[in-house]
């Protein structure tokens, strides 16, 4: 019994807008032999796929392409890419519209009123001493 050969599949080439989005992907690469090789394993990677996924895989390639720079480069993420992935202050909170108030302690046992969210501290107004009132209650879900 003699095993089949496997069938040679034509060769067809990417669909012309995901070999866009990757061209473009990758110009944020260094230029040279990084590039290309980049280049050519990535539009190699889409003539592989179906029609409908090349674009998603297409768009996937760009949206990395920036950390794939940094990563052929050997550098850190700039300050752009790090805005882009750090985590902010809720809007609230940034707008000074709302806080969810609670009680801190410092680690001398000092205690103080500071954000859950944005840790903010609760400006107390009476020199360390916070006279809005007795309980967590009267304060609670307040505003900034």
């Amino acid at each position: 019994m003699t095993t089949p050969r496997p069938v040679a599949t034509p060769w067809k080439p990417a669909q012309p807008w995901p070999s866009r989005l990757v061209r473009l992907a990758t110009r944020a690469l260094p230029p040279g032999e990084v590039r290309d090789r980049y280049r050519q394993e990535f539009l190699a990677e889409l003539a592989g796929l179906p029609g409908p996924d090349q674009t998603r895989h297409a768009a996937g390639i760009l949206t990395h392409s920036l950390a794939l720079r940094s990563a052929v480069r050997g550098t850190r993420a700039g300050p752009m890419e790090d805005a882009m992935t750090a985590p902010s202050k809720p809007l609230l909170c940034r707008t000074n519209a709302h806080h969810h108030w609670e009680w801190a302690s410092t680690p001398d046992g000092q205690r103080y009123i500071r954000c859950a969210r944005c840790l903010k501290e609760k400006d107390s107004g009476a020199g360390g001493q916070w006279t809005g009132g007795a309980s967590m209650g009267s304060f609670g879900q307040g505003g900034g």
